[in-house]
C-alpha cells in the first residue's frame, strides 16, 4: 500500500515586533530568519489600549501585505516589549511609560486574533538574543548586553539561555548603584548608572560645556536645549572638534567600563556586547574606552579573555530576536 504524502506545511514565515511606547519596528521573516518587508509605527499611547492594540494588529497586517504572504502562512510572532515580562505566562508585569500595560495579557490577546502561536519576551532580551544568533556574539554562551540610549538596558545569557531571574527582572543594569548621593532615577533611587551615562545625563553635561563656551560646535548645533541634544548631535560635535565633548564621552565609557568590571567578577562572562543608539553613534570612542577600564578594574584571571563587541543587528536585534525565540520556543 502506498505511503500517503505528508501535507506541506505552508506556515514558514514568522513575524517579529520591537514594540515600544513611542515607537514600533513590525517584521516580516522568512524561515531562514531573513527579514522581507518591515513596517515602523509611530505609538500614541495617549489614545490608550484599544487603539494601541489595534496599531499592533494593523502593523502585523501590513508586513504581510508588503510580503505578499497570507495570514495562514505564518508559523508564530514573537514579540519584545520594554517592561517586567512574565515570558511564561506571556503577560507584561509593568512597562515605563505605558500605565495599561499592567499585568496585560498580551500573547492571549494577540493569538485570539490571530491564531497563531505567540511569545512575548522583555525587549532588551529579545535584542540580545538577536544579538546571539545572528550577530556579535554568536558562538558565546555567557553573555552580558547592554544598550545606552535615553535609559541603559541590561540582559543576560548564560550557558546558553536567557537568564530571567526570580520575577523575570534579571539583568537591571542601568539600576545598579554608582553614586549613592547622585541624580534622582527614575526608579526611585538615587545615583543609578543609568543617570550618569545615559543620554540625557551625558546631554545635560554636554549643555554645561556649551553654556562655558567649552563645546563651540554644539553650542551651533543645538544651542544648549538638552532635548535637542542627541547622539548624532554629539558625534557630530567630536567630528567638528570639540574636545571637551569627547573627554565627557570617554569620562562616561570608563564609567561603564567600571560598572562592566563588577559583572566579570560576578558573573565570569565571556562577551559584552555594547549597544542602543548612544554606542550606535559614539562606539569607536565609547567600546575602546570602556573595555580598558574593564582591565583596569576586573579581576586580571576573568577579565583577561572577556571580548567586548558594539552590537551588530542595530535597528533589527529586536525584531530578529523575539522572532528566532518564537520558533525556539515552538519547537
Amino acid at each position: 500500500m502506498a505511503k500517503k504524502k505528508k501535507k506541506k506545511d505552508k506556515r514558514k514565515y514568522i513575524i517579529g515586533i520591537d514594540l515600544g511606547g513611542t515607537k514600533m519596528l513590525t517584521g516580516l521573516l522568512d524561515k531562514n530568519f531573513r527579514i522581507l518587508s518591515t513596517q515602523k509605527t509611530k505609538m500614541q499611547v495617549e489614545k490608550g489600549e484599544k487603539y494601541f492594540f489595534n496599531a499592533i494588529v494593523e502593523s502585523v497586517f501590513q508586513v504581510l501585505e508588503d510580503g505578499k504572504v497570507d495570514l495562514e502562512q505564518v508559523r508564530t510572532i514573537g514579540v519584545g516589549c520594554p517592561g517586567i515580562i512574565d515570558s511564561k505566562e506571556g503577560t507584561v508585569i509593568s512597562s515605563p511609560n505605558i500605565g495599561f500595560l499592567k499585568n496585560y495579557s498580551l500573547r492571549q490577546k494577540l493569538r485570539k486574533y490571530f491564531g497563531v502561536p505567540v511569545f512575548l519576551e522583555n525587549d532588551v532580551n529579545a535584542g540580545l538574543y538577536g544579538e546571539y544568533q545572528f550577530g556579535a556574539a554568536k558562538g558565546y554562551k555567557h553573555i552580558v548586553g547592554i544598550f545606552l540610549g535615553t535609559g541603559i538596558g541590561g540582559a543576560l545569557i548564560l550557558n546558553g539561555d536567557l537568564y530571567h531571574g526570580a520575577h523575570g527582572a534579571a539583568g537591571e543594569i542601568g539600576h545598579t548603584l554608582v553614586d549613592p548621593l547622585g541624580p534622582q532615577c527614575g526608579c526611585g533611587k538615587r545615583g543609578c548608572l543609568e543617570t550618569e551615562i545615559g543620554r540625557p545625563a551625558i546631554a545635560a553635561e554636554a549643555a554645561v560645556l556649551a553654556v562655558k563656551n567649552q563645546a563651540g560646535k554644539l553650542l551651533k548645533m543645538t544651542g544648549t536645549d538638552i532635548s535637542k541634544i542627541k547622539s548624532g548631535a554629539l558625534e557630530a560635535a567630536i567630528e567638528a572638534g570639540d574636545g571637551m565633548v569627547r573627554t565627557l564621552v570617554k569620562n562616561k565609557a570608563r564609567i561603564l567600563g567600571v560598572s562592566m568590571a563588577n559583572l566579570v567578577n560576578i558573573l565570569n562572562p565571556e562577551i559584552f556586547v555594547l549597544g542602543g543608539g548612544v554606542v550606535e553613534a559614539m562606539g569607536r570612542i565609547i567600546v575602546p574606552e570602556a573595555e580598558e577600564a574593564m582591565h583596569q578594574y576586573a579581576m586580571p584571571n576573568l577579565v583577561k579573555d572577556v571580548v567586548v563587541k558594539e552590537a551588530k543587528l542595530k535597528d533589527y536585534s529586536i525584531v530578529k530576536g523575539a522572532a528566532k525565540l518564537a520558533v525556539d520556543l515552538m519547537d
